[in-house]
């Protein structure tokens, strides 16, 4: 937090019992003022975006997927390793005591609630994802800025720097492009599941219809709404340009031939300090020359350009989980079914029995 803001809000702490003399024209001046400006509000997108969002979307699956019974009094009897085994480290038993155990659970209520808990830990891991960016977006920029004071233009001179600190560096800024790119996989899954819910048989339930679905814009087997303009599936190129960063990363290595930062200066005096990243076409891969693809003539000064491409991409992923929501929700049409609670319920109490 920068000086400035600091001296602004002990003024308004100090004035909070007055308001009429809190000057909130300075306040809102000095907080975009501050140097990390850019990266709170990347940072507040994400926490509003997996408090409110993914929250959201959570209800709205459990809303629908147990509309016709009283789930609080039929999950307060399933037994517990329908929730735990093979999902969490609490769960301890194997994989084939795990398959006998499903063997005897044959009614639907098990299949019902084992889909529930797989489609839960999606959405979990998209919210275990959102916590890492923004735990690597703070740990990246106390190493470098997120605001330059030039255009590339205006530099006369620089140095590279290698070391533990730009390597550092480097791996935090991957690593935010391989955990945000993440989160379009996991929302492929969930999409693919809201598509195909009625095509379930949870008597005879195996695994989910997603289980080898990756991301790609052109899924056929979700809703048209989800590919409308400014959803996930509409080939956004923002969420393009994640992807080839992701894959770059993961799969051909570093950007650069080391991992540097670049300190730039004008006329002898200390500008900005850089990460470059390689030129990009306008469809959001990288330009290439055989199997050259790392040039860099655009000057991408990605550490400045991140907050704006991080802003840009997490608009689309609220618009996507609110749909999705949305679309669950138009699925949820039944009232409680009394008789259904009490026979599932004596289903759980049969397989109780069954083991003794």
């Amino acid at each position: 937090m920068g000086i400035l803001l600091v001296s602004v809000l002990a003024k308004k702490e100090k004035n909070m019992n007055n308001d009429d003399d809190f000057d909130f024209a300075e306040y809102e001046k000095a907080v975009m003022e501050d140097p990390l400006y850019p990266v709170e509000e990347c940072i507040k997108m994400l926490e509003e975006t997996s408090e409110f969002n993914i929250i959201g979307l959570y209800d709205s699956i459990d809303n629908c997927l147990f509309q016709d019974i009283n789930y609080g009094m039929v999950v307060s009897m399933m037994p517990k390793w329908v929730a735990d085994e093979g999902i969490s480290a609490e769960g301890c038993c194997t994989k084939d005591f795990y398959d006998t155990l499903k063997r005897k659970a044959f009614h639907p209520v098990f299949g019902r609630f084992i889909y529930h808990y797989e489609l839960w830990s999606i959405i979990a891991g998209i919210q275990e994802r959102l916590s890492a960016v923004i735990m690597f977006l703070r740990q990246l920029y106390k190493e470098v800025p997120c605001k330059a004071k030039y255009t590339p233009d205006q530099y006369t001179s620089g140095s590279r720097q290698s070391g533990d600190r730009e390597t550092q560096a480097h791996v935090l800024l991957n690593s935010i492009f391989v955990a945000y790119a993440s989160i379009f996989d996991l929302l492929a899954k969930v999409a693919v599941e809201e598509n195909q819910l009625y095509g379930y048989d949870f008597e005879k339930y195996k695994e989910m219809k997603s289980n080898w679905i990756l991301y790609k814009y052109s899924l056929k087997n979700i809703s048209p709404s989800l590919q409308a303009p400014g959803m996930l599936f509409s080939d956004p190129l923002i969420v393009k340009k994640f992807v080839t960063f992701r894959n770059e990363y993961v799969h051909n290595g570093p950007w650069d031939l080391r991992s540097r930062v670049y300190y730039t200066a004008v006329n002898g005096e200390l500008a900005d300090v850089v990460i470059y990243s390689p030129d990009m076409d306008e469809h959001g891969n990288f330009v290439k020359s055989g199997s050259r693809n790392k040039f860099y003539s655009q000057n991408n000064r990605i550490n400045i350009q991140l907050p704006d491409m991080i802003k840009e991409a997490t608009s689309i992923l609220q618009s996507t989980i609110d749909e999705l929501s949305r679309l669950y929700q138009l699925k949820t049409t039944k009232k409680e079914d009394t008789a259904l609670t009490e026979k599932y319920m004596k289903a759980i109490a049969d397989y109780y029995k069954s083991l003794v």
